[in-house]
């Protein structure tokens, strides 16, 4: 097991390439170093200028005062090999190469990464890249990507992925949200994964206090003997949600010119896969939907769903879905049956799912909400709770959002909310810190909770 934290979590840093200019990758990727207030000695390398955004530089590494943890190497690939060597005069453990160009550019640049990676691990450093958008750890205050990020959501999630996109415009997007941001302490993109792999930073992971729930994002599995063994070994203590594209052959050709990932039979170990535990996603809206819930939520007791809704089309989705992602609808017992029915004619009987539109018309909005969704929640056979509501004018009343709120601070449930109407956004910015994911159809959200409840087994 390899000690990574110099990579991941460094207590120094220094950037070769560091650029006075504040538009250049180099000038962001420093400045968003110093704007994260990171908590250990910040060191720009550039030999043509005295300072870099206020900050002492030095023309070389090794004229730094320190044998550095992690340097950033944003240069044009044609000097990479002089800067890797400057690294290993330097005694630095450990290097991020931003720059491109290299195993995803072909046969040469293949040999050329090759080379770099012999001459780092004959130093012992550890390296990440090349290919990448960088690195963040915000429980050292590391805001060590190009792309700048005013606002960021701290927690108990951590990302080790191949893509630039969790550390770039995707991420960006969510965290610029008002509303459901993810809540992440560690993005660790490693562009075409050098050297420091999956296996790795499971290593670090298992045993990192900042880290509940592990994300991956990985086109190739170096190791899948080792990666599968801890993930096993994580099962039940931390979940593990992976997205690995490249399934088909145009996947693969697509993954090659990405990362540079040499083709593989994904078929070989999906089974593997499933077996120990790992929650595996279809794409990027899939991985995030899952992260979000699994941040969210408490563990699920069960796979007995209860469905609450105020449209009889969204149940009938809502119930196949079920079905299809393994999960079971609930038999609500008499007690539940009794409560539901004070909103409903005396001619109908409610069932699962339980649709409590008519009782808008019986009791009123307000009432109707309260004694519908309470009595799915306090229900004992009900293991996780699916709310598609209707929120036009006519069902919609001012004490929604608190409503949302009581049901899921007093019975710590799984649930997941999908809300269409009107009124749908205030209600999703009233629930905003409670807890509660929302989501935007049936489908992602039944496949939200078929997660949560796959994380227990």
């Amino acid at each position: 097991m390899r000690d990574i934290q110099p990579l991941v979590a460094p207590r120094s840093i220094a950037v070769i390439g560091a650029s006075t200019n504040p538009n250049k990758s180099g000038g962001v990727l420093f400045s968003n170093l110093l704007g994260g207030n990171f908590r250990g000695a910040l060191y720009p390398i550039n030999p043509g200028s005295p300072e870099v955004m206020g900050i002492k530089a030095y023309a070389r590494l090794s004229d730094v005062p320190e044998a550095v943890d992690l340097v950033y190497i944003v240069l044009p690939s044609q000097h990479m090999e002089a800067a890797i060597q400057q690294c290993v005069d330097a005694k630095a453990r450990a290097a991020c190469i931003i720059t491109a160009g290299f195993s995803e550019a072909g046969a040469e640049g293949r040999a050329a990464q090759d080379k770099l990676r012999e001459t780092a691990r004959g130093a012992g450093i550890l390296l990440a890249g090349p290919n990448t958008i960088g690195m963040i750890n915000t429980d050292c205050g590391m805001m060590g990507s190009f792309v700048n990020f005013p606002r960021w959501e701290k927690g108990g999630i951590s990302l080790f992925t191949q893509t630039g996109i969790f550390t770039g415009a995707v991420m960006r997007q969510i965290m610029d949200s008002n509303v459901q941001r993810l809540p992440i302490s560690k993005s660790i993109d490693v562009g075409n994964k050098i050297d420091v792999d999956e296996v790795d930073f499971l290593d670090f992971a298992s045993s990192d206090a900042g880290t509940k729930i592990i994300g991956l994002y990985i086109e190739s599995i170096k190791n899948p003997e080792a990666f599968l063994q801890k993930a096993k070994a994580l099962r039940g203590e931390k979940p593990i949600v992976l997205l690995k594209p490249g399934r088909t052959a145009e996947g693969k050709k697509a993954s090659a010119c990405h990362t540079g990932s040499l083709a593989s039979d994904d078929t070989t170990i999906d089974q593997a896969i499933l077996e120990s535990g790992i929650l595996r996603t279809e794409d990027e809206d899939d991985f995030v939907n899952t992260l979000r819930a699994l941040a969210m939520l408490p563990k699920a007791k069960g796979k007995r769903v209860g469905i609450a809704t105020t449209s009889g089309a969204l149940g009938v989705i809502a119930a196949d879905l079920v079905a299809d992602h393994d999960l079971e609808l609930a038999t609500y017992d008499e007690l539940t049956i009794s409560r539901m029915a004070t909103i409903f004619p005396e001619w109908l009987r409610p069932s699962n799912p339980f649709d409590f539109w008519i009782g808008i018309d019986v009791k009123g909005s307000k009432e109707a909400h309260h004694v519908g969704l309470h009595a799915v929640f306090a229900d004992p056979n009900v293991d996780l709770v699916l709310c598609t509501l209707l929120a036009p004018p006519n069902a919609d009343f001012p004490e929604m959002g608190g409503l949302l709120r009581t049901l899921r601070r007093q019975y710590d449930k799984p649930f997941a909310l999908v809300a269409y109407g009107s009124a749908a956004a205030r209600w999703t910015e009233e629930v905003e810190g409670a807890n509660i994911p929302v989501y935007s159809t049936v489908r992602t959200g039944v496949r939200a909770l078929a997660m949560v409840a796959r994380a227990i087994s």
